[in-house]
């Protein structure tokens, strides 16, 4: 949150194209200043980038770099950031203009320091909390030991299985009548049919009338 607002406050000053100098001309090296789409892109850049690394110091109660995440984590860590940069440097969404390669590894960097300071921060609180007895960490312990471990076996498995492709289907026919209803209705004008003309067709838990 704070280094987001800060980073809009940067941005909000490289409006002026006059100014020469200021934490503004660290992101954008061109005069000091951008337009409002590159601003935009600024600010989705650092929002995905620092919304998705928060996950791995969220993920572990010591330093972040003291469990190795699964592969599965990384790969998808990769893939979302480099396509969130690759949006913000070359894609053009709405009011959003591109902002050049220089900016982008600029917030790159603002994003990673705001990243250390977030662990160090966690681990501040963790001392805090443990300190001074705000959480009783023993009693937490000893409630998650009591939380049955209930396993489903293959049976449950399979029957939860066919009542989710039944309610999926059922739903997703029944939006697919509506559709065709809607359609028929306005190409047929039926709101103007006489009742004894209409079809009455029924659909648990509805009546549709043509």
């Amino acid at each position: 949150m704070t280094e987001s607002v800060l980073l809009l406050l940067i941005g909000f000053s490289a409006g002026n194209s006059d100014r020469t100098e200021g934490p503004a001309c660290i992101f954008f090296k061109d005069n000091c200043s951008a337009s409002y789409g590159q601003v935009q892109s600024l600010l989705f850049l650092n929002l995905c980038l620092s919304d998705f690394i928060t996950v791995f110091a969220a993920r572990t109660r010591s330093w972040f770099f003291t469990r190795r995440p699964a592969f599965a984590l990384i790969a998808a860590g990769v893939l979302a950031t480099l396509s969130m940069t690759f949006i913000a440097t070359e894609a053009h969404l709405g009011s959003m203009r591109p902002i050049t390669a220089y900016t982008a590894v600029v917030v790159w960097a603002y994003t990673l320091i705001w990243f250390l300071i977030q662990d160090c921060l966690k681990m501040a609180t963790y001392y805090l909390i443990d300190a001074f007895g705000i959480v009783d960490r023993s009693a937490y312990l000893n409630l998650v030991k009591q939380k049955p471990k209930g396993r489903m076996d293959a049976e449950n498995i399979r029957k939860f299985s066919q009542n989710l492709r039944a309610s999926v289907g059922k739903a997703s026919i029944d939006y697919t009548f509506q559709q065709a209803y809607r359609k028929f209705s306005q190409a047929a004008g039926a709101e103007h049919q006489p009742r004894a003309n209409r079809l009455s067709v029924s659909w648990a838990p509805r009546t549709v009338e043509f």
